[in-house]
């Protein structure tokens, strides 16, 4: 049996650069590395596979031929092989110091590590891991949705004006990562469960897609959204990857600049940018969108209305009002709240998910990007539903030309 394993950004690696010419260096004698695997094969979409022994610890490696570093690999996922040697097959993208070295791209090629402790001469320019502008804003998933940016950095999170599991307001910092522009539509869920050969959501009447709704959110429950977004080679966001899509970075203590944003767009509230309650109540306000669409009953509406002028800073559509979305966060206190009053404690825990964003139905309060509501018990058959959008980290595949 294999299990998919998805290998998230270390910190450790901001040690490993790769060098930018293959130059023979005789401190990078090849006892100097530890060599963990070997090239595979090299596939059809440009990428390649790895072979290790033992459980890669690292997204990335060095390409090691005849004691020189000629390049770097980084791996988008791990399969597990239950027989042989290898024990571990990675599906990597790959870099050259220089395309001189491409014949290096073979099967049986050496992966490796600088051996830890070994001093070494650094007689080549380097490539800083971590460039701000390095990846492309915009990528197109296996599932073919669009995905923007979010740029690596540091944001403020939570909120100390509102309710109690908000607080308190923190500064994190999080890696480059991708989000889908729109949330997951019915049609889209429709031909996952055709080419995945899975099972319809609980949330379509007696299992029967509806061709009109095919560009309405699909809601489903949490392990639906889950099973979607494994396929699709994806995952998932925590609340803080959510609530930095939907906010922007905030104004950061120091900077002067920003605003921490009540809604996606900003801080005066304006039921014409998104879906909710506000928005059916008002006959003149939103009027454009409802004809253009189609729409003119209480419910869900297109992902792809009020783009953009409801989108966030980085061009997320929808992401207050409409459906709310599943996160992969348990329903738990931040860290730095030790409040033990209200409801809200008494729910903490691995117990529920936590969904963001609000609904269709949701006043003004519950549809602030700080916002945080109970999604259900993830371990029931059928749970709560919810909407739901994908993640998945920037890879060096992503980077644009130079």
């Amino acid at each position: 049996m294999r299990d998919m394993l998805y290998i998230k950004n270390n910190s450790v690696f901001a040690a490993l650069l790769i060098a930018a010419a293959c130059l023979a260096v005789d401190a990078f004698a090849q006892n100097e590395f530890d060599i963990l695997g070997r090239i595979e094969s090299v596939r059809k979409d440009g990428t390649i596979t790895l072979l290790f022994e033992t459980l890669p610890g690292e997204q990335a490696y060095y390409i090691i031929n005849q004691g020189k570093v000629c390049g770097r690999v980084d791996i988008v996922s791990l399969v597990y092989v239950s027989s042989g040697t290898y024990r571990y097959r990675a599906v990597s993208s790959y870099r050259l110091a220089n395309r001189m070295y491409a014949d290096l791209i073979r099967a049986g090629t050496d992966i490796g590590l600088v051996r830890p402790g070994k001093p070494h001469a650094r007689e080549f320019p380097l490539i800083p891991v971590k460039q701000e502008t390095a990846y492309r804003k915009r990528v197109i998933s296996k599932d073919h949705k669009e995905m923007v940016l979010i740029p690596s950095g540091k944001f403020v999170f939570g909120s100390d004006r509102y309710d109690s599991d908000e607080s308190p307001e923190q500064v994190i910092d999080l890696s480059d990562f991708y989000m889908d522009k729109y949330e997951v539509s019915n049609g889209e869920y429709k031909n996952f469960i055709e080419r995945a050969n899975r099972k319809p959501p609980l949330s379509w009447k007696d299992g029967g897609y509806n061709e009109g709704q095919k560009d309405l959110p699909v809601m489903v429950t949490y392990y639906e959204a889950l099973s979607y977004a494994q396929w699709a080679g994806k995952r998932l966001p925590t609340e803080e990857e959510w609530e930095k899509a939907a906010r922007g970075r905030g104004r950061l203590p120091g900077s002067g600049e920003g605003t921490n944003r009540i809604y996606p767009w900003g801080n005066a509230f304006d039921p014409g940018k998104l879906n909710c309650a506000a928005f059916w109540e008002s006959h003149k306000i939103g009027v454009r969108i409802k004809l253009l669409f189609n729409v003119h009953e209480k419910g869900l509406m297109p992902v792809t209305s009020f783009d953009p002028e409801g989108a966030s800073v980085y061009g997320v559509v929808n992401m207050a009002g409409n459906a709310r979305e599943w996160t992969s966060s348990w329903y738990v206190q931040y860290k730095g709240n030790e409040s033990k009053k209200g409801k809200a404690y008494k729910k903490y825990g691995t117990q529920y998910k936590v969904v963001r964003g609000g609904s269709w139905y949701s006043p003004r309060y519950l549809v602030r990007t700080t916002s945080r509501e109970i999604g259900g018990v993830p371990n029931l058959h059928n749970d709560n539903l919810a909407g739901f959008r994908c993640v998945r980290e920037a890879l060096s595949i992503d980077m644009e030309e130079k």
